[in-house]
């Protein structure tokens, strides 16, 4: 495999207005008693103390054997487990992971312009950022966008409370999608090898880390028709010391792509299982292999309005993005057909795709180095939390929590060209790790269970990353009744909760009370749905004007809600109905 070109920093737009450097942490920093959880082929070090000086971890060991220096902040870590930062390997930041996000898949630009879905996304960016930070997310790998991916990277690095990024470019591709360009196109359809090679200088020039090649094979086309113009991409490509990320999701597109020298396959093979010839040759040009499991099942999940979130998304996500997948409800048809609509009153439980889950078992067993990736910006898979849905998968393919726990960490510094430096949690190594209060190596959805999360050597706790106020917790409620999840939504309340009809009323007393009731709603409205029209916030009180569909003895309602939210959750109710 090629090594990483030298890194370069495009200041462009805000960026120059953020050339601050971030401090470093004033004093030494010492995490005493935890145990240190390191991947696959470095050291479980239990009683451990680490050592932070700076950005650099100074010391690790157990805490009989490292002196704390005078003078550092002590963080008692006993009963905690420290792991590495998490790399998620692939995600897109000029994608949301919200319903407008993707025109060329679902076109609703009617709805929402897609410059609007891009001037909301540049203004969400620190918000984005954080959220990383939050599902314990420590470094990611934009594998593709506009040019302005590199005004992403640098405000990165100019931000405390963001991931480090490695970046791509617009993707060399063999289509087009006209529908994504605004004047900054993500995706370049490349017609001749002589087009390839001088839009590989001009990216390499500009300074990105990856150049990406989007190598798709419609019916009735042959990976052969593009083959020339990937090999003079890739070969173009390294002569610059650039490596090249593939995404080929067929088989015989796949193998082509490798063939002709690609270093990363970004995306599982999808098509159809994958033989030893393939195995071989991936484990001979040492190819990083990124499943992306769970970006096609969201899709489907968001499509038939089936979604099933994991606790650390409806914990951790942007909940205005994930409030936006259940639009598809409340939009015309004109925009969504009546076939969906249908399908989406029909259909329960999407599955997993089983090809690609076994293609990484075979493919993980034979050792071809793995790296976790989500996708996140599609739609359904969110920035940040969308980590541990995909970490559930992996476990689903056979790999052990620390196996898998490789895969984001030594996987993901390779892939972002940190290797050395990103990983592991030893002497030298950048302070980026997380403090967990569980054990990660017993149940993967302990890594969602985040204490601290450090970057850099600056410690956060997880409400200096993404405060949750009264708004977000309500707009998170309304998301966990709009998926049907009973244990997300009961989630909300606080313990001692009272709901009453408006204005003294009481129908229910404790979050106890609530359950039963609304697992019966849930199980007789297999498509009930919540529509905000309106929310005033004052303090901790928020009024919504809802509109509910798909009430059985109902049908439609409007009602106004108010909620009275305490640090608990939800500590009053009370609706006013029609």
């Amino acid at each position: 495999m090629m090594t990483a070109a030298p890194r370069r920093v495009l200041l462009t737009g805000w960026i120059l207005l953020l050339l601050t450097a971030i401090p470093a942490a004033s004093q030494p920093t010492a995490f005493v008693g935890g145990t240190v959880v390191n991947p696959v082929g470095a050291p479980v070090i239990e009683d451990a103390t680490v050592v932070v000086e700076g950005e650099r971890i100074a010391a690790v060991g157990a805490s009989s054997q490292v002196s704390v220096p005078e003078g550092a902040t002590i963080v008692d870590a006993s009963g905690r487990y420290l792991i590495p930062g998490l790399t998620d390997g692939h995600v897109h930041f000029f994608q949301s992971g919200g319903l407008y996000t993707r025109p060329d898949a679902l076109d609703l630009r009617a709805a929402r312009p897609y410059a609007e879905e891009l001037r909301r996304i540049k203004d969400r960016l620190p918000d984005t950022f954080a959220h990383y930070l939050r599902s314990g997310v420590t470094a990611v790998v934009d594998v593709g966008g506009p040019m302005w991916n590199l005004d992403v990277r640098a405000r990165a690095d100019t931000t405390a409370k963001a991931p480090r990024v490695t970046v791509a470019g617009p993707l060399i591709s063999s289509v087009e999608r006209p529908e994504l360009d605004e004047g900054d196109p993500p995706i370049l359809k490349i017609e001749s090898p002589e087009e390839a090679r001088a839009e590989v200088q001009r990216q390499v020039e500009a300074g990105v880390d990856l150049i990406k090649i989007w190598y798709i094979v419609r019916p009735g086309e042959t990976p052969a028709a593009f083959r020339p113009i990937a090999e003079a991409t890739i070969d173009e490509a390294h002569a610059t010391g650039t490596r090249v990320a593939v995404h080929a999701t067929q088989l015989e597109t796949a193998r082509a792509a490798v063939e002709a020298g690609a270093d990363i396959l970004v995306h599982s093979v999808f098509n159809a299982p994958v033989d030893d010839a393939f195995v071989q040759l991936l484990n001979e040009n040492d190819v990083l292999y990124t499943p992306t499991l769970m970006v096609s099942e969201r899709y489907r999940e968001t499509f038939a309005q089936a979604l099933d979130f994991t606790r650390a998304e409806h914990r951790f996500a942007q909940p205005e993005v994930l409030a936006s997948l259940f639009d598809l409800w409340t939009l015309p048809d004109s925009l969504v057909a009546p076939a969906m609509k249908e399908r989406m009153r029909t259909v329960q439980s999407v599955p997993s795709d089983s090809t690609a889950i076994r293609n990484l078992r075979v493919l993980h067993e034979a050792g071809v180095p793995i790296v976790a990736g989500t996708d996140a910006g599609n739609i359904g898979t969110p920035h940040g939390p969308a980590i541990h849905r995909e970490i559930e998968l992996m476990r689903a393919a056979g790999l052990s929590p620390r196996e898998i726990l490789t895969t984001a960490t030594v996987g993901g510094a390779r892939l972002a060209g940190r290797a050395g430096t990103l990983g592991t949690i030893e002497t030298g190594m950048r302070a980026d790790f997380v403090v967990l209060n569980a054990d990660p190596r017993t149940d993967v959805h302990h890594w969602s269970s985040i204490r601290h999360v450090v970057t850099d050597g600056h410690v956060f706790a997880p409400e200096d990353l993404v405060l949750e106020t009264p708004e977000t917790l309500i707009q998170r409620h309304v998301n966990a009744y709009n998926a049907m999840d009973l244990e997300a939504y009961i989630g909300t309340f606080a313990p001692d909760v009272q709901v009453y009809l408006h204005p003294d009323s009481l129908l229910y007393d404790g979050r106890a009370n609530l359950r039963p009731r609304y697992a019966q709603r849930f199980a007789e409205s297999p498509w009930v749905h919540s529509e905000v029209l309106n929310r005033i916030v004052r303090g901790s009180t928020v009024i919504d004007h809802v509109r509910v569909r798909g009430l059985p003895e109902r049908g439609t309602v409007e009602a106004a809600e108010i909620y009275d939210v305490g640090p608990e959750g939800i500590r009053r109710v009370w609706f006013i109905l029609e």
